[in-house]
């Protein structure tokens, strides 16, 4: 699976100010953002439920910057995506200690492990390229941010 084929350009959100909300006000609002315009959002409170479940058994902060909250869900059919990016540093409780820009969110529907893994690897992968992840932060644009997943 190539990151390109879990993010839509319409899940590109580009938050103008960094918030200065807590991680999980932060996943509130990137969350109902990924599920507006979906058949989903009439779930938005057990599938957020489940998002700061998985949350708080362990930080989604990956380190360098990058964070992939995620979570299986009975009320999502297949794979739903957003990339969220951010001006400023926001804490995100990583696991290096060093504050987030880029947040990744992945939901998945329940008992698709396969899946579940291919998603996580293919946003590691993606983002394993530092001039890729520069070119993102420096990105004017939700159509420049695209236009970079696509040439992956």
């Amino acid at each position: 699976m190539k990151f390109s084929d879990l993010i839509q350009k319409d899940k590109i959100f580009i938050y103008e100010n960094s918030p200065t909300l807590s991680k999980f006000e932060i996943l509130d609002d990137i969350l109902k953002r990924t599920l507006q315009d979906t058949k989903y959002i009439d779930f938005y409170e057990p599938i957020y439920h489940a998002l700061i479940e998985r949350e708080k058994a362990m930080t989604t902060g990956i380190g360098n910057g990058i964070s992939i909250p995620h979570c299986s869900s009975e009320y999502v059919d297949g794979v739903i995506a957003s990339l969220s990016v951010f001006p400023k540093n926001i804490d995100f409780d990583a696991m290096d200690k060093l504050p987030v820009n880029i947040v990744v969110l992945i939901l998945i529907s329940r008992n698709n492990f396969d899946i579940h893994i291919k998603s996580l690897a293919s946003v590691a992968r993606f983002f394993h390229n530092h001039k890729r992840k520069a070119k993102i932060l420096k990105s004017k644009g939700i159509d420049e941010i695209y236009n970079i997943i696509l040439k992956e």
